[in-house]
């Protein structure tokens, strides 16, 4: 009787091993570009016949005359910057409302396309194995918190990420 239970426990973590593969991996198959087929050599004629390369002898290499020693300039202290530099853009930190994240493309691009139709800005993020459904990037949170709250309004949940 215990064997009966191990095999039927081993049935089913077989089976939820298999489903939960089969949830997780992408329903269509991505798509590979063409390869190239070679194509046949063309026919060549005979080969050239290989002539040597022709003998040259190099020049002797001029030597350097001798340089009076020179004494080692002063060391300067670095002086630490007056003011920080600005920020560059790429330092610059983006606000961007985060309105769901799926496993699946199909259910983010459902999403994206809601929050267009109510006239949102909606795109999709591919990070961290997730499709982030985001609106806008803001260079101030106020913004961000605007947006946040018109897209609460309407009946969503939102996270602003920066």
């Amino acid at each position: 009787m215990v064997l009966v239970f191990v095999g039927l426990f081993g049935v089913a973590l077989l089976v939820g091993y298999v489903g939960g593969q089969a949830f997780l991996t992408p329903a269509t198959a991505p798509q590979r570009a063409p390869r190239p087929v070679p194509t046949a050599p063309s026919p060549r004629s005979a080969p050239a016949p290989v002539q040597p390369p022709p003998q040259v002898t190099p020049a002797p290499a001029p030597v350097p005359a001798p340089q009076p020693p020179v004494a080692a300039p002063p060391q300067a202290t670095p002086q630490p910057p007056a003011t920080p530099p600005a920020a560059t853009p790429s330092q610059r930190v983006l606000y961007r409302v985060q309105v769901g994240a799926f496993l699946r493309r199909e259910n983010a691009e459902i999403r994206a396309a809601e929050l267009r139709e109510r006239g949102f800005d909606a795109y999709i993020n591919l990070s961290g194995g997730l499709y982030r459904v985001q609106v806008g990037a803001f260079s101030d949170r106020e913004n961000a918190q605007r947006v946040a709250g018109e897209l609460r309004a309407v009946g969503y949940e939102v996270l602003i990420t920066n």
